[in-house]
């Protein structure tokens, strides 16, 4: 997520097109992974919060990073807003250690985390239509590799062959640290 002069201008100005197109939808995914499965319809309700703060302090930002820290930071906190209104029912012990254990990474860990995922996202979304297909079915939806190729009438070696195109179209987009996060990914989505 990538928060430009001209966003941040245009947000303090009342704009809010650019804003909505450009950052909400990383703020959303982070919220929804955040939360996890089970609480990720939330996602956009803290998502909507956040920006609701953003815009009551817009004219304290000076840069776009201090924007964006503000936003993650309120994302965050709405989440663990969610979290303590949603498990009252533990003891205090518990709950602390639950939230301490689901948000233990600092905020430049999920910022580096978030950028990853963005640009898997946006490498995706330059994917050849099949290959974009293959992703959401395989990671996204979690089918197997027979269930893919019976649905799309194709072999189950087809659809490994594809799948070793696309995880290597993708890894092209990565280097460093983030082709660990991009692995990581592609791993443990399997």
């Amino acid at each position: 997520m990538q928060i430009s002069e001209k966003i941040l201008a245009d947000f303090q100005q009342g704009r809010l097109e650019s804003f909505y197109m450009e950052i909400y939808p990383s703020l959303y995914r982070y919220a929804a992974r955040v939360l996890g499965a089970s609480r990720g319809y939330l996602a956009e309700d803290c998502v909507q919060e956040a920006v609701y703060r953003l815009y009551k302090h817009s004219h304290e930002f000076d840069t776009p990073l201090k924007m964006k820290s503000f936003l993650f930071t309120c994302v965050r906190n709405e989440v663990v807003n969610i979290f303590r209104k949603n498990e009252r029912h533990n003891s205090f012990v518990s709950h602390e250690r639950y939230i301490q254990d689901k948000l233990s990474d600092t905020l430049m860990d999920e910022f580096v985390l978030q950028e990853t995922l963005d640009r898997l996202y946006a490498a995706i979304d330059r994917l050849p239509r099949e290959l974009r297909e293959l992703f959401d079915m395989s990671f996204e939806q979690g089918m197997k590799n027979k269930d893919i190729a019976l649905l799309l009438r194709l072999s189950p070696e087809t659809i490994k062959k594809r799948k070793a195109r696309l995880i290597s179209l993708l890894r092209q987009h990565f280097s460093g640290d983030e082709r660990v996060l991009f692995l990581l990914f592609v791993f443990c989505s399997r």
